[in-house]
């Protein structure tokens, strides 16, 4: 058989053996994992099959082979020498309880030797400590034991992949790439892992533990085989490269990295690294926004924001033509997105978030330069270039250079501190690389030791308050042996049932009392579990002894449905049984909102552009909320149009159909499936006038689009980079709103003698005759306030001279704080240097307004930190103006009156 020698041949080539072998071919998941808070990307082929190794659900088929989308954030600083990758493809074949060791070392050799011509004398075999199981596996097989090497924890066993889950012992095949006469096995320090020689290419792990958040390893309820081989690395070893970057998966992105030559010193190695690196990058971070990731300050979104200004500040090192990485992106939605169609259906998205990026991250390099360039004017340290310095990076390099400690201001004049350097690079985005080689020109060294430091205690930091937080144990539902719920709330919202489980603080119950709250697990249920957006059904559960109130459903475990209960009259024990009834009312509207959700998706896709997708919602019974990927608010007109879009269809009565087909038939038809749901091989899909609307979705729908009533967006706005938010209202909820928005416009009509046609006219004529009035009394109040400045009690009037800065304090009587700035910019401009200080009594509480003219070196916001102490309030503001309030206003007089002493004690 001929050997691959192309991306394409090699994954064909994986999947098409193993489906030989009866394996189910299915399609990656996202990088963004599907209901596992323990992972913040996808990093291994199993990862998506989790729920099939620990038995929580029942696999499509016992056999599973898959081409896995993986990310590693290890790798990030290591991309650009021969192996290392950000994104790559793994090769898997998994069993579930079916095939286990022998059958996986025998296909895995087979398909290494016979499939992709290895040669067998250049294939090393490592192992677990005591699996001597697997080492007989091998000798059986025909491989000699000098070719067995056996390891411990840190190599050959693997998982879980995240915080919990399945693991197990491995044996991994390492390949040979030193010349076959160097063969050296006397030498303790040779074989794989320990030489370089050696590149694990394929490896088998036999998943028989669950390991909990506790780190406890339980047996699986069966053996499963979980097996992984990169496929950019192994295409490197098929075609006798030693990097990946020579491969097909790479030429093209090189080539397309545009760039000048270089006025660094660097030579063509560095400039091959930095194209590597743009092009990794490029190419990872292509995958992360089409699946979902935005970029952000927090979680994936900073994973994703890191891999762009990492390629960005490599690119600036050869002088790299932007847009930088918009080009990698083109070049991999052409060469994958038959494999992976979301890069080219979010193609224009993609590269609009790139460019963006590089952007905003183009603004933030202007100002950390600014701001270092600052910091080096108040060390004396002459710059040669010319950069102008806003009066913001002044400030901000006076702030860093103030808390650096007094002792160490001699050595820090020719070192930037450790602080500054971090402040600049996680206040300011501003990259210690950049900080680095900006230094070295100057002539300044970096305190590396300390910033590492700083770096490491914010990292502590942020691990105490990470989003991702270890997943509670599930392991009170999982040890209860109980079948999946049975759900009937599609057909009917009544029925009976048995009681399963009571469960209440953590603890399984037999018998549970009045007024007491509890989980509820019973063999069939209509109440609608949340998920994907919907939220749970309530209702009522009741038989001749006992009233319930159920509260909220959830799933918990599996397919195990929780009933958030409250028994209200009576007893209940397990092997009870139940008549339940969904609140049909609230299930209606929900039903109603949650189509609604179906067609703002599909109107907005039709209007806006196809490269929106929905990135999160939520059904609710009063109302709808729609998140989609977006980078611009909508307009009024379009959001016009989208609600025109969405009422035509409704008006139209459309059906609205249902229909259960496999995941990976109905996304080859075209059907939308979302960021983070979690889909089973057997789906659900709802189609209104397919193909306009054809989504995958286990939620409760209309039968015909009509029912929804009438549909009015209510707001649209941002949520983030990239995401946009709609709020929207149907049916009843529409109508009550409208009987509202009557009410009123005709209570106003009333008030202001108008009617529909003219209320307009009038309100505008009103509204210019209130602003001419209120600019007659802001003029009175500010000639009322000049008089009151220039006619005060000594006690309320004060001038001195602090440090060369001539001080003006006022107290002053304003009806608002508009007009004490007002009356603040007054006294500042009655000064020709100096600071001007007033205050006054505003809704019971003592306020007060401190304003510096441009010369002065005391700032504004150090006063009023000062002040704010004195008088037990708040404040804050910039250099020039700044504010202090307080509560009780008994306080301002003598603020006021001993201001002089307060300033003089504090800048003597």
């Amino acid at each position: 058989m001929k050997t691959p020698k192309t991306a394409d041949d090699l994954r064909d080539s994986f999947l098409k053996y193993f489906e030989t072998k009866n394996h189910l071919i299915l399609p990656s998941s996202s990088l963004i994992p599907s209901g596992d808070p323990s992972l913040l990307l996808t990093n291994s082929g199993m990862a998506q099959f989790k729920s099939y190794f620990s038995g929580e659900k029942d696999p499509p088929n016992k056999r599973i082979t898959t081409a896995q989308k993986c990310f590693r954030t290890t790798d990030i600083e290591e991309v650009g020498d021969d192996t290392h990758l950000t994104f790559f493809e793994m090769l898997g074949n998994f069993s579930f309880g079916d095939y286990f060791k022998n059958e996986a070392c025998a296909w895995a050799l087979e398909y290494m030797t016979e499939i992709l011509n290895f040669d067998i004398n250049r294939l090393f075999f490592t192992i677990y400590n005591d699996d001597d199981e697997a080492k007989q596996i091998w000798l059986d097989l025909g491989i000699s034991e000098k070719y067995i090497y056996k390891f411990g924890d840190e190599d050959n066993w693997w998982g879980p992949a995240g915080d919990e889950g399945p693991c197990g012992p491995c044996s991994e095949i390492h390949y040979y790439q030193g010349d076959l006469n160097n063969l050296d096995f006397n030498n303790p320090n040779w074989g794989p892992n320990l030489h370089e020689d050696f590149i694990e290419l394929y490896n088998l792990v036999f998943t028989q533990f669950y390991r909990d958040i506790n780190s406890k390893d339980t047996p699986l309820p069966f053996n499963n085989i979980d097996t992984g081989m990169g496929l950019e690395r192994t295409l490197a070893v098929l075609t006798n490269n030693k990097t990946v970057y020579k491969t097909d998966v790479f030429s093209e992105h090189l080539s397309n990295v545009k760039y000048k030559i270089p006025s660094k010193n660097l030579s063509t190695k560095d400039i091959e690294i930095v194209k590597r690196i743009i092009a990794e990058h490029g190419r990872s971070a292509s995958f992360l926004i089409a699946d979902g990731v935005i970029p952000e300050n927090t979680g994936r979104g900073y994973v994703l924001r890191r891999l762009i200004r990492r390629a960005i500040i490599n690119g600036i090192k050869i002088d790299a033509s932007f847009p930088i990485l918009s080009p990698i992106a083109n070049i991999s939605s052409k060469k994958l997105s038959h494999i992976y169609p979301e890069l080219d259906e979010k193609l224009d998205f993609i590269k609009s978030i790139l460019d963006t990026e590089e952007e905003k991250f183009s603004k933030t390099l202007n100002f950390g330069t600014q701001v270092l360039y600052s910091l080096f004017k108040l060390r004396n340290i002459k710059v040669k270039e010319s950069i102008e310095m806003s009066i913001d990076a002044k400030d901000v390099a006076k702030e860093l250079y103030k808390n650096i400690d007094n002792v160490n201001k001699k050595d820090i004049q020719k070192t930037i501190s450790g602080l500054e350097a971090f402040r600049l690079y996680d206040t300011y985005g501003f990259p210690i690389e950049i900080t680095e080689e900006i230094c070295t020109k100057s002539g300044l060294d970096i305190d590396r030791k300390s910033f590492i430091e700083v770096m490491n205690q914010q990292k502590n930091k942020s691990k105490q308050s990470s989003v991702f937080i270890k997943a509670n144990s599930m392991k009170i539902f999982s040890e209860l042996n109980i079948k999946p719920t049975e759900f009937v709330g599609y057909e009917k919202l009544k029925t009976s049932s048995k009681v399963l489980s009571i469960i209440q603080n953590e603890k399984n119950l037999q018998f549970i009392k009045t007024k007491e709250e509890f989980d509820l697990i019973i063999d069939k249920t209509p109440f609608y579990a949340e998920k994907g957006g919907q939220i749970g059904d309530s209702g009522i559960a009741e038989n001749d002894n006992c009233k319930i109130e159920i509260i909220d459903t959830i799933t918990a475990y599996g397919e195990i449905y929780i009933h958030k209960a409250k028994i209200t009259e009576g007893s209940l024990s397990v092997g009870n049984n139940l008549n339940l009834t969904v609140d049909g009312n609230r299930r209606e509207r929900i039903r109603r909102n949650h189509t609604a959700t179906h067609l703002i998706h599909a109107a907005l896709r039709e209007i806006v552009g196809i490269h929106v997708r929905q990135s999160g919602s939520l059904v609710h019974p009063n109302y709808l909320r729609f998140d989609f990927t977006n980078m611009q608010a909508l307009d009024n007109k379009t959001l016009q149009s989208v609600e025109d879009r969405v009422n035509d269809v409704i008006r139209n009565n459309l059906p609205v159909e249902v229909s259960y087909t496999t995941y990976d038939k109905a996304i080859k038809d075209g059907a939308l499936a979302f960021f983070g749901e979690k889909y089973d091989h057997e789906v659900r899909t709802i189609k209104i006038d397919k193909p306009w609307s054809y989504e995958l979705c286990g939620g409760t729908h209309m039968s015909h689009t009509g029912g929804i009533g009438l549909f009015k967006i209510i707001s649209e706005n941002g949520i983030g980079s990239g995401n946009r938010r709609i709020l929207a209202l149907t049916g009843i909820g529409t109508e009550t709103m409208v009987r509202n928005n009557l009410y009123n416009l005709n209570e106003i009509m009333i008030k202001m003698n108008a009617s529909e046609e003219n209320i307009i006219e009038k309100f505008n004529l009103q509204n210019e005759i209130l602003k001419k009035q209120q600019k007659k009394i802001e003029k009175l109040q500010e000639e009322l306030t000049e008089l009151s400045l220039g006619n005060k009690r000594k006690s309320d009037n004060q001038e001195f001279i602090i440090s060369d800065t001539k001080f003006s304090i006022s107290k002053v009587k304003v009806p608002n704080i508009g007009a004490l700035r007002k009356a603040g910019d007054t006294l500042r401009n009655n000064l020709s240097e100096g600071v001007a200080i007033v205050g006054s009594i505003i809704d019971n509480k003592p306020i007060i307004v401190i304003m510096t003219t441009v010369n002065v070196k005391i700032a504004a916001n150090d006063i009023a930190s000062i002040i704010s102490k004195e008088i037990h309030g708040g404040g804050g503001g910039n250099k020039f103006t700044a504010q202090v309030g307080g509560k009780d206003p008994s306080k301002l007089d003598s603020i006021i009156s001993n201001l002089n002493k307060i300033l003089s004690e504090h800048y003597k």
